[in-house]
């Protein structure tokens, strides 16, 4: 049995959640930016997922009840851990968030407003503003808001991010994650979801994500060959064996082209095709937000000093 380290407390609105491997560099600007948000009515679950750094320790110094901190026996992978804090989620809302990355004060509030103000949607994402490798703001990208446009081109990409994402407790339960898959799981999901939910989008970006730390050739080959597999199954079962070969296809040729890039010294190039430049404005807007976030004083155990 996994141990279980929590007070108990009433039931939230809202259950942000997640999962945590070797992440004790940034662990705590996360669980940070979490406290400063300007809705209150919170758990945040933490599931250690058989680090081997000091990310559990890091966890544990945090004394407030509103955390609730599992620890997996052994490593089990990315989504069968996503799948165990789904059900040990108490609130109405799970709000997903990669444990290295940051979210503005205002996410939770203008999500909950959104899909509180719209019934029929399920799950809702934000845009975002991309860090480099020392947090300065290099780019953002609004997101489009409306399901169709998010769902346009459902085999190659889906306009949501999944470490955004805000939904309904009651439709992660009814769509597990692959538990065969270890990346491109959230492209998964929302394949195999998009045609019977409503998405949407916060089009401002509400959440930091530290692009340089989450793009490498490795995962890009994991994730590609995930995608392949499981498109050329789907229209395969279909009976659309063109499709089926076609996306397959695709995918492989984008590996191709990102390890063109890489061996030709174009990985900033590629990566900067995601966002657009920040205006000097912004980009002082983002950063002071990002300072308050940091320089925030979390309830640490008595013994435990903040470094």
């Amino acid at each position: 049995m996994s141990r279980i380290l929590f007070k108990q407390m009433s039931e939230p609105l809202v259950s942000i959640t997640s999962a945590i491997y070797n992440e004790e560099s940034y662990l705590l600007d996360m669980i940070k930016s979490v406290f400063a948000q300007t809705f209150t009515d919170w758990e945040l679950i933490l599931v250690d997922d058989g680090s081997t750094d000091n990310s559990l320790e890091v966890a544990r110094s945090i004394d407030d009840s509103r955390i609730r901190l599992f620890a997996n026996p052994q490593n089990m992978g990315r989504s069968k851990t996503l799948n165990r804090i789904t059900t040990l989620a108490r609130g109405k809302y799970i709000a997903r968030m990669d444990a290295d990355d940051i979210c503005s004060m205002t996410r939770i509030a203008k999500q909950v407003e959104l899909i509180e103000s719209e019934p029929d949607v399920d799950v809702v994402g934000t845009g975002m503003c991309y860090l480099d490798s020392t947090d300065k703001p290099v780019g953002y990208m609004y997101a489009e808001p409306s399901h169709r446009q998010i769902c346009r081109r459902p085999s190659r990409t889906f306009g949501i991010s999944h470490g955004s994402l805000l939904g309904k407790k009651t439709w992660f339960e009814k769509n597990l994650y692959d538990e065969s898959i270890s990346l491109a799981i959230d492209f998964n999901l929302f394949f195999r979801t998009y045609k019977h939910s409503t998405f949407a989008n916060v089009p401002e970006p509400l959440y930091y994500y530290r692009l340089d730390k989450s793009f490498s050739l490795k995962q890009q080959w994991v994730a590609r060959e995930a995608s392949a597999r499981f498109l050329f199954n789907h229209y395969k079962q279909a009976g659309n064996w063109w499709r089926a070969f076609a996306n397959w296809f695709v995918q492989y040729g984008k590996f191709a082209a990102t390890v063109l890039m890489f061996s030709t010294g174009l990985r900033k190039k590629l990566m900067a095709r995601r966002f657009e430049r920040l205006s000097d404005a912004d980009m002082a807007c983002y950063n002071q937000e990002i300072c308050k976030i940091k320089s925030a004083k979390l309830p640490l155990r008595s013994d435990v000093q903040e470094g």
